[in-house]
Protein backbone atom coordinates (compact mmCIF):
# COMPACT_ATOMS: atom_id res chain seq x y z
CA UNK A 1 0.00 0.00 0.00
CA UNK A 2 1.11 3.59 -0.70
CA UNK A 3 2.69 5.20 2.33
CA UNK A 4 0.34 7.45 4.31
CA UNK A 5 3.18 9.97 4.75
CA UNK A 6 2.58 10.91 1.09
CA UNK A 7 -0.55 12.64 2.40
CA UNK A 8 0.16 13.15 6.10
CA UNK A 9 3.58 14.74 6.82
CA UNK A 10 2.96 14.31 10.56
CA UNK A 11 2.72 10.53 10.54
CA UNK A 12 5.16 8.42 12.57
CA UNK A 13 6.82 7.38 9.35
CA UNK A 14 7.27 11.02 8.31
CA UNK A 15 8.80 11.90 11.68
CA UNK A 16 11.26 9.03 11.24
CA UNK A 17 12.26 10.42 7.83
CA UNK A 18 12.89 13.84 9.36
CA UNK A 19 15.06 12.32 12.08
CA UNK A 20 17.14 10.43 9.51
CA UNK A 21 17.40 12.99 6.69
CA UNK A 22 16.43 16.39 8.05
CA UNK A 23 19.77 17.69 9.29
CA UNK A 24 20.50 21.39 8.80
CA UNK A 25 23.72 20.48 6.94
CA UNK A 26 21.78 18.70 4.19
CA UNK A 27 19.45 21.61 3.31
CA UNK A 28 21.71 23.28 0.74
CA UNK A 29 23.68 20.22 -0.33
CA UNK A 30 23.15 18.94 -3.88
CA UNK A 31 21.21 15.69 -3.83
CA UNK A 32 21.73 13.49 -6.89
CA UNK A 33 18.95 11.08 -5.90
CA UNK A 34 16.48 13.97 -5.67
CA UNK A 35 17.57 15.30 -9.07
CA UNK A 36 17.25 11.85 -10.62
CA UNK A 37 13.75 11.38 -9.17
CA UNK A 38 12.57 14.69 -10.61
CA UNK A 39 14.12 14.13 -14.03
CA UNK A 40 12.47 10.72 -14.37
CA UNK A 41 9.02 11.93 -13.33
CA UNK A 42 6.55 11.40 -16.20
CA UNK A 43 5.52 14.64 -17.99
CA UNK A 44 7.99 16.68 -15.93
CA UNK A 45 9.27 19.78 -17.74
CA UNK A 46 12.93 19.06 -18.44
CA UNK A 47 14.35 22.52 -17.85
CA UNK A 48 17.13 22.91 -15.30
CA UNK A 49 15.60 26.05 -13.78
CA UNK A 50 12.63 23.92 -12.66
CA UNK A 51 14.72 21.01 -11.36
CA UNK A 52 15.30 21.14 -7.59
CA UNK A 53 18.91 20.25 -6.81
CA UNK A 54 18.68 20.59 -3.02
CA UNK A 55 16.14 20.40 -0.22
CA UNK A 56 16.26 24.20 -0.19
CA UNK A 57 15.31 24.35 -3.89
CA UNK A 58 12.53 21.85 -3.34
CA UNK A 59 11.11 23.81 -0.39
CA UNK A 60 11.00 27.03 -2.41
CA UNK A 61 9.49 25.38 -5.49
CA UNK A 62 6.94 23.58 -3.32
CA UNK A 63 5.82 27.00 -2.07
CA UNK A 64 5.88 28.46 -5.59
CA UNK A 65 3.61 25.72 -6.92
CA UNK A 66 0.67 27.44 -5.25
CA UNK A 67 1.82 31.05 -5.00
CA UNK A 68 2.93 31.53 -8.61
CA UNK A 69 0.10 29.65 -10.30
CA UNK A 70 -1.40 32.85 -11.75
CA UNK A 71 1.74 34.26 -13.37
CA UNK A 72 2.09 34.09 -17.15
CA UNK A 73 5.15 31.83 -17.27
CA UNK A 74 3.63 29.28 -14.87
CA UNK A 75 3.53 25.79 -16.34
CA UNK A 76 1.85 22.93 -14.56
CA UNK A 77 4.52 20.63 -15.96
CA UNK A 78 7.11 22.43 -13.81
CA UNK A 79 5.78 20.68 -10.71
CA UNK A 80 4.83 17.19 -11.86
CA UNK A 81 7.40 15.69 -9.50
CA UNK A 82 5.36 16.84 -6.48
CA UNK A 83 2.86 14.13 -7.38
CA UNK A 84 5.39 11.40 -7.97
CA UNK A 85 5.31 8.79 -5.18
CA UNK A 86 9.08 8.56 -5.36
CA UNK A 87 9.46 12.17 -4.18
CA UNK A 88 7.85 11.38 -0.83
CA UNK A 89 10.88 11.40 1.51
CA UNK A 90 12.45 14.50 -0.07
CA UNK A 91 9.10 16.27 -0.04
CA UNK A 92 8.59 15.67 3.69
CA UNK A 93 11.99 17.17 4.51
CA UNK A 94 11.30 20.19 2.31
CA UNK A 95 7.90 20.70 3.95
CA UNK A 96 9.44 20.87 7.42
CA UNK A 97 12.06 23.30 6.14
CA UNK A 98 9.25 25.51 4.84
CA UNK A 99 7.35 25.41 8.12
CA UNK A 100 10.47 26.36 10.06
CA UNK A 101 11.51 29.17 7.70
CA UNK A 102 8.03 30.72 7.75
CA UNK A 103 7.48 30.32 11.49
CA UNK A 104 10.85 31.84 12.38
CA UNK A 105 10.84 34.72 9.89
CA UNK A 106 7.15 35.61 9.58
CA UNK A 107 5.20 33.93 12.37
CA UNK A 108 2.54 31.25 12.43
CA UNK A 109 -0.32 33.70 11.77
CA UNK A 110 1.28 35.61 8.91
CA UNK A 111 0.02 35.78 5.35
CA UNK A 112 3.04 33.72 4.30
CA UNK A 113 1.91 31.01 6.74
CA UNK A 114 -1.59 31.17 5.27
CA UNK A 115 -0.11 30.63 1.80
CA UNK A 116 1.62 27.52 3.07
CA UNK A 117 -1.66 26.18 4.49
CA UNK A 118 -3.43 26.85 1.19
CA UNK A 119 -0.58 25.25 -0.73
CA UNK A 120 -0.67 22.12 1.41
CA UNK A 121 -4.41 21.82 0.89
CA UNK A 122 -3.98 22.07 -2.87
CA UNK A 123 -1.17 19.49 -2.96
CA UNK A 124 -3.05 16.99 -0.78
CA UNK A 125 -6.22 17.35 -2.85
CA UNK A 126 -4.35 16.68 -6.07
CA UNK A 127 -2.47 13.71 -4.59
CA UNK A 128 -5.71 12.19 -3.33
CA UNK A 129 -7.30 12.76 -6.73
CA UNK A 130 -4.51 10.66 -8.20
CA UNK A 131 -5.09 7.92 -5.63
CA UNK A 132 -8.80 7.89 -6.49
CA UNK A 133 -7.86 5.94 -9.60
CA UNK A 134 -7.18 2.98 -7.32
CA UNK A 135 -10.04 0.49 -6.65
CA UNK A 136 -12.66 1.87 -4.23
CA UNK A 137 -11.88 -0.60 -1.46
CA UNK A 138 -8.17 0.22 -1.65
CA UNK A 139 -8.75 3.98 -1.72
CA UNK A 140 -11.22 3.86 1.17
CA UNK A 141 -8.81 1.77 3.24
CA UNK A 142 -6.01 4.22 2.46
CA UNK A 143 -8.10 7.15 3.66
CA UNK A 144 -9.09 5.19 6.76
CA UNK A 145 -5.48 4.28 7.56
CA UNK A 146 -4.40 7.89 7.16
CA UNK A 147 -7.15 9.10 9.47
CA UNK A 148 -6.40 6.41 12.05
CA UNK A 149 -2.90 7.85 12.39
CA UNK A 150 -4.31 11.30 13.07
CA UNK A 151 -7.39 10.75 15.27
CA UNK A 152 -9.36 8.07 17.09
CA UNK A 153 -12.03 7.52 14.45
CA UNK A 154 -13.98 5.23 16.79
CA UNK A 155 -14.37 7.87 19.48
CA UNK A 156 -14.58 11.21 17.69
CA UNK A 157 -17.22 13.72 18.77
CA UNK A 158 -18.22 16.83 16.89
CA UNK A 159 -16.85 19.17 19.56
CA UNK A 160 -13.42 17.50 19.15
CA UNK A 161 -13.24 19.04 15.68
CA UNK A 162 -15.34 22.17 16.15
CA UNK A 163 -12.30 24.35 15.38
CA UNK A 164 -12.20 22.69 11.94
CA UNK A 165 -15.82 23.40 11.10
CA UNK A 166 -16.67 25.99 8.44
CA UNK A 167 -13.20 25.61 6.94
CA UNK A 168 -13.16 22.48 4.83
CA UNK A 169 -15.95 20.82 6.81
CA UNK A 170 -19.47 22.01 7.65
CA UNK A 171 -21.42 20.89 10.70
CA UNK A 172 -24.46 19.92 8.62
CA UNK A 173 -22.25 17.53 6.63
CA UNK A 174 -21.46 15.41 9.70
CA UNK A 175 -23.30 12.17 10.36
CA UNK A 176 -23.80 12.14 14.13
CA UNK A 177 -25.03 9.69 16.71
CA UNK A 178 -25.50 11.32 20.11
CA UNK A 179 -22.74 13.78 19.29
CA UNK A 180 -20.37 11.12 17.99
CA UNK A 181 -19.09 11.56 14.43
CA UNK A 182 -19.68 8.45 12.34
CA UNK A 183 -16.69 7.76 10.11
CA UNK A 184 -16.12 4.02 9.91
CA UNK A 185 -18.36 1.86 7.75
CA UNK A 186 -18.79 -0.61 10.62
CA UNK A 187 -20.05 2.14 12.94
CA UNK A 188 -22.38 3.39 10.22
CA UNK A 189 -23.93 -0.05 9.84
CA UNK A 190 -24.22 -0.50 13.61
CA UNK A 191 -26.20 2.73 13.96
CA UNK A 192 -28.19 2.83 10.72
CA UNK A 193 -28.06 -0.71 9.35
CA UNK A 194 -31.61 -1.65 10.39
CA UNK A 195 -32.93 1.37 8.48
CA UNK A 196 -31.28 0.34 5.21
CA UNK A 197 -33.16 -2.84 4.40
CA UNK A 198 -33.43 -3.54 0.68
CA UNK A 199 -30.80 -0.89 -0.03
CA UNK A 200 -27.10 -1.11 -0.80
CA UNK A 201 -25.69 -0.05 2.56
CA UNK A 202 -22.20 0.68 1.23
CA UNK A 203 -23.61 2.94 -1.49
CA UNK A 204 -25.59 4.90 1.10
CA UNK A 205 -22.50 5.13 3.31
CA UNK A 206 -20.45 6.39 0.37
CA UNK A 207 -22.99 9.11 -0.37
CA UNK A 208 -23.37 10.42 3.18
CA UNK A 209 -19.85 9.88 4.50
CA UNK A 210 -17.65 8.19 1.96
CA UNK A 211 -14.53 9.48 0.35
CA UNK A 212 -15.11 13.21 0.24
CA UNK A 213 -15.73 13.68 3.97
CA UNK A 214 -12.65 11.65 4.88
CA UNK A 215 -10.64 13.58 2.33
CA UNK A 216 -11.69 16.96 3.74
CA UNK A 217 -11.12 15.81 7.31
CA UNK A 218 -7.58 14.71 6.45
CA UNK A 219 -6.84 18.06 4.80
CA UNK A 220 -8.22 19.97 7.79
CA UNK A 221 -6.22 17.93 10.27
CA UNK A 222 -2.99 18.37 8.30
CA UNK A 223 -3.59 22.13 8.15
CA UNK A 224 -4.29 22.21 11.89
CA UNK A 225 -1.10 20.27 12.66
CA UNK A 226 0.86 22.56 10.34
CA UNK A 227 -0.41 25.61 12.21
CA UNK A 228 0.42 24.06 15.58
CA UNK A 229 3.91 23.05 14.47
CA UNK A 230 4.66 26.60 13.28
CA UNK A 231 3.37 28.02 16.56
CA UNK A 232 5.79 25.81 18.50
CA UNK A 233 8.71 26.72 16.21
CA UNK A 234 7.87 30.41 16.44
CA UNK A 235 7.80 30.26 20.24
CA UNK A 236 11.15 28.44 20.38
CA UNK A 237 12.67 30.83 17.85
CA UNK A 238 11.86 33.81 20.08
CA UNK A 239 14.28 32.35 22.64
CA UNK A 240 17.03 31.57 20.15
CA UNK A 241 20.14 33.74 20.11
CA UNK A 242 20.89 33.08 16.44
CA UNK A 243 19.03 31.50 13.52
CA UNK A 244 20.87 29.54 10.86
CA UNK A 245 21.41 31.85 7.83
CA UNK A 246 20.10 29.23 5.39
CA UNK A 247 16.66 29.43 7.02
CA UNK A 248 16.63 33.21 6.63
CA UNK A 249 17.72 32.88 2.99
CA UNK A 250 14.79 30.58 2.27
CA UNK A 251 12.40 33.04 3.95
CA UNK A 252 13.71 35.84 1.73
CA UNK A 253 13.13 33.71 -1.39
CA UNK A 254 9.54 33.08 -0.33
CA UNK A 255 8.97 36.82 0.00
CA UNK A 256 10.36 37.34 -3.52
CA UNK A 257 7.89 34.78 -4.84
CA UNK A 258 4.97 36.52 -3.13
CA UNK A 259 6.13 39.85 -4.50
CA UNK A 260 6.31 38.38 -8.00
CA UNK A 261 2.77 37.04 -7.66
CA UNK A 262 1.46 40.42 -6.49
CA UNK A 263 3.13 42.25 -9.39
CA UNK A 264 1.63 39.87 -11.91
CA UNK A 265 -1.86 40.16 -10.48
CA UNK A 266 -2.11 43.87 -9.83
CA UNK A 267 0.55 45.60 -11.94
CA UNK A 268 -0.30 49.19 -12.84
CA UNK A 269 0.81 49.84 -16.39
CA UNK A 270 0.79 53.38 -17.77
CA UNK A 271 1.11 54.88 -21.23
CA UNK A 272 4.38 56.59 -21.97
CA UNK A 273 6.78 53.66 -21.70
CA UNK A 274 6.95 53.36 -17.90
CA UNK A 275 4.85 51.99 -15.09
CA UNK A 276 4.26 52.62 -11.42
CA UNK A 277 3.41 49.75 -9.12
CA UNK A 278 0.39 50.22 -6.87
CA UNK A 279 0.25 46.71 -5.47
CA UNK A 280 3.26 46.74 -3.16
CA UNK A 281 5.07 49.09 -0.78
CA UNK A 282 6.42 52.19 -2.49
CA UNK A 283 8.26 55.20 -1.03
CA UNK A 284 6.12 58.18 -0.10
CA UNK A 285 5.91 60.94 -2.70
CA UNK A 286 5.07 63.83 -0.37
CA UNK A 287 4.67 66.25 -3.28
CA UNK A 288 1.70 64.18 -4.46
CA UNK A 289 -0.16 64.30 -1.13
CA UNK A 290 -3.64 65.90 -1.31
CA UNK A 291 -4.29 69.17 0.57
CA UNK A 292 -6.31 67.42 3.29
CA UNK A 293 -3.41 65.09 4.11
CA UNK A 294 -0.94 67.97 4.11
CA UNK A 295 -3.08 69.93 6.53
CA UNK A 296 -3.45 66.95 8.83
CA UNK A 297 0.30 66.33 8.86
CA UNK A 298 0.98 69.96 9.74
CA UNK A 299 -1.17 69.60 12.87
CA UNK A 300 -4.84 69.89 13.81
CA UNK A 301 -6.20 72.14 16.50
CA UNK A 302 -8.17 70.76 19.45
CA UNK A 303 -11.68 69.65 18.53
CA UNK A 304 -11.01 67.66 15.39
CA UNK A 305 -7.73 65.98 16.31
CA UNK A 306 -8.98 62.49 17.08
CA UNK A 307 -10.98 61.92 13.91
CA UNK A 308 -8.39 63.60 11.71
CA UNK A 309 -5.52 61.45 12.95
CA UNK A 310 -7.28 58.14 13.65
CA UNK A 311 -10.07 57.97 11.08
CA UNK A 312 -8.55 59.91 8.22
CA UNK A 313 -4.76 60.05 8.37
CA UNK A 314 -4.03 56.53 9.66
CA UNK A 315 -5.68 54.69 6.73
CA UNK A 316 -4.38 57.20 4.19
CA UNK A 317 -0.77 57.13 5.39
CA UNK A 318 -0.71 53.35 5.71
CA UNK A 319 -2.17 52.56 2.28
CA UNK A 320 -0.16 55.31 0.55
CA UNK A 321 3.04 53.62 1.69
CA UNK A 322 2.05 49.95 1.69
CA UNK A 323 -0.64 49.41 -0.96
CA UNK A 324 -1.76 52.54 -2.82
CA UNK A 325 -3.68 50.45 -5.36
CA UNK A 326 -6.14 48.99 -2.86
CA UNK A 327 -9.16 50.32 -4.79
CA UNK A 328 -8.03 48.40 -7.88
CA UNK A 329 -8.88 45.09 -6.25
CA UNK A 330 -12.12 43.68 -4.93
CA UNK A 331 -10.90 42.08 -1.74
CA UNK A 332 -9.77 42.76 1.81
CA UNK A 333 -6.09 42.45 2.63
CA UNK A 334 -3.96 42.65 5.75
CA UNK A 335 -0.84 44.70 6.29
CA UNK A 336 1.20 41.50 6.58
CA UNK A 337 0.17 40.63 3.00
CA UNK A 338 2.52 43.37 1.81
CA UNK A 339 4.72 43.95 4.86
CA UNK A 340 5.19 40.44 6.30
CA UNK A 341 7.58 41.40 9.09
CA UNK A 342 5.87 44.76 9.77
CA UNK A 343 9.23 46.49 9.33
CA UNK A 344 7.90 49.28 7.09
CA UNK A 345 4.84 49.72 9.28
CA UNK A 346 6.88 50.11 12.46
CA UNK A 347 9.73 52.12 10.95
CA UNK A 348 7.86 54.47 8.58
CA UNK A 349 4.07 54.34 8.79
CA UNK A 350 3.61 54.57 12.56
CA UNK A 351 6.30 57.27 13.02
CA UNK A 352 4.65 59.46 10.37
CA UNK A 353 1.22 59.09 12.01
CA UNK A 354 2.69 59.81 15.45
CA UNK A 355 4.56 62.83 14.10
CA UNK A 356 1.29 64.28 12.83
CA UNK A 357 -0.38 63.48 16.16
CA UNK A 358 2.38 65.29 18.03
CA UNK A 359 2.01 68.30 15.72
CA UNK A 360 -1.58 68.76 16.87
CA UNK A 361 -2.38 71.56 19.31
CA UNK A 362 -2.25 70.27 21.97
CA UNK A 363 -0.36 67.09 21.01
CA UNK A 364 -2.93 64.33 20.64
CA UNK A 365 -1.34 61.71 22.87
CA UNK A 366 -0.67 64.16 25.69
CA UNK A 367 -4.28 64.07 26.82
CA UNK A 368 -5.59 61.23 24.61
CA UNK A 369 -3.03 58.38 24.97
CA UNK A 370 -5.71 55.76 24.23
CA UNK A 371 -5.74 56.93 20.61
CA UNK A 372 -2.57 54.88 20.03
CA UNK A 373 -4.71 51.78 20.55
CA UNK A 374 -7.37 53.15 18.20
CA UNK A 375 -4.69 53.70 15.55
CA UNK A 376 -3.61 50.06 15.89
CA UNK A 377 -7.23 49.03 15.55
CA UNK A 378 -7.62 50.92 12.27
CA UNK A 379 -4.52 49.17 10.98
CA UNK A 380 -6.16 45.80 11.63
CA UNK A 381 -4.47 44.76 14.88
CA UNK A 382 -7.41 44.96 17.27
CA UNK A 383 -7.60 47.01 20.45
CA UNK A 384 -4.02 46.25 21.46
CA UNK A 385 -1.14 48.40 22.62
CA UNK A 386 1.34 46.85 20.19
CA UNK A 387 1.31 45.72 16.58
CA UNK A 388 1.55 41.94 16.61
CA UNK A 389 1.06 39.38 13.84
CA UNK A 390 -0.72 37.16 16.35
CA UNK A 391 -3.34 39.89 16.89
CA UNK A 392 -3.68 40.90 13.25
CA UNK A 393 -7.15 40.33 11.88
CA UNK A 394 -8.98 41.11 15.11
CA UNK A 395 -10.10 44.25 13.28
CA UNK A 396 -9.99 45.26 9.62
CA UNK A 397 -7.36 47.43 8.02
CA UNK A 398 -9.54 50.46 7.32
CA UNK A 399 -9.40 51.91 3.82
CA UNK A 400 -9.14 55.70 3.40
CA UNK A 401 -12.46 57.49 3.75
CA UNK A 402 -14.00 59.17 0.74
CA UNK A 403 -13.96 62.90 0.01
CA UNK A 404 -17.71 62.91 0.59
CA UNK A 405 -17.33 61.56 4.13
CA UNK A 406 -14.52 63.98 4.88
CA UNK A 407 -16.68 66.90 3.76
CA UNK A 408 -19.52 65.61 5.93
CA UNK A 409 -17.65 64.75 9.13
CA UNK A 410 -14.46 66.82 8.93
CA UNK A 411 -15.28 69.75 6.63
CA UNK A 412 -12.36 71.84 7.93
CA UNK A 413 -9.92 69.33 6.40
CA UNK A 414 -11.30 69.72 2.88
CA UNK A 415 -9.30 72.36 1.01
CA UNK A 416 -10.00 71.76 -2.67
CA UNK A 417 -7.62 72.61 -5.47
CA UNK A 418 -7.83 72.06 -9.23
CA UNK A 419 -6.50 68.51 -8.93
CA UNK A 420 -9.42 67.55 -6.69
CA UNK A 421 -11.90 67.74 -9.58
CA UNK A 422 -13.61 64.44 -10.35
CA UNK A 423 -11.68 62.76 -7.49
CA UNK A 424 -13.67 60.77 -4.91
CA UNK A 425 -10.97 59.74 -2.47
CA UNK A 426 -7.71 61.29 -1.19
CA UNK A 427 -5.84 58.08 -2.05
CA UNK A 428 -7.10 58.30 -5.64
CA UNK A 429 -5.83 61.89 -5.70
CA UNK A 430 -2.44 60.68 -4.44
CA UNK A 431 -2.13 57.93 -7.07
CA UNK A 432 -3.17 60.20 -9.93
CA UNK A 433 -0.92 63.05 -8.82
CA UNK A 434 2.00 60.70 -8.21
CA UNK A 435 1.80 59.37 -11.75
CA UNK A 436 1.40 62.81 -13.28
CA UNK A 437 4.46 64.01 -11.39
CA UNK A 438 6.43 60.97 -12.47
CA UNK A 439 5.49 61.62 -16.10
CA UNK A 440 6.61 65.22 -15.73
CA UNK A 441 9.88 64.17 -14.11
CA UNK A 442 10.54 61.63 -16.86
CA UNK A 443 10.02 64.27 -19.56
CA UNK A 444 12.28 66.72 -17.78
CA UNK A 445 14.91 64.02 -17.46
CA UNK A 446 14.76 63.30 -21.20
CA UNK A 447 15.38 66.98 -21.99
CA UNK A 448 18.53 67.13 -19.90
Amino acid sequence: MIKTSFINPFSQEAKKIITEKGSIESIDKENNELIDTIIHTPNQLQDDQYIAHTYKDLAIQRFNYHVLKNIKEYKNEQYQYLFNLEINEYDIVSFYILMQAIAISYGSNSQVAKNLLDSEKEIIERRLNILESQPNDYYNQYLQNTLNEMIDTKNLYWDDIQNLLNKNIKLNELILDKGKVIIDYEDFIEVYGDKLKNRNAYSVYSVFIGFNFKKQLIISLVQENTQKYMEVVNEKASKMVEVDPIILTIADELEKSLDKARQEQYSGNLKGGYSLQDNKPIPYDLEAFPPCARKCIEGIKSGGRNDAIVLFLTPFISYARLYPGIFQIDQKIKISDVDPKLNITNEEVIPRIYEAANSCKPPLFKDQPQEKININSKLGFGMNTELSLEKEGETQWYTPMSCEKIQLHMPSLCIKNKDCQKIGNPLTYYNRKRKLLQRKRNKEGQKQ
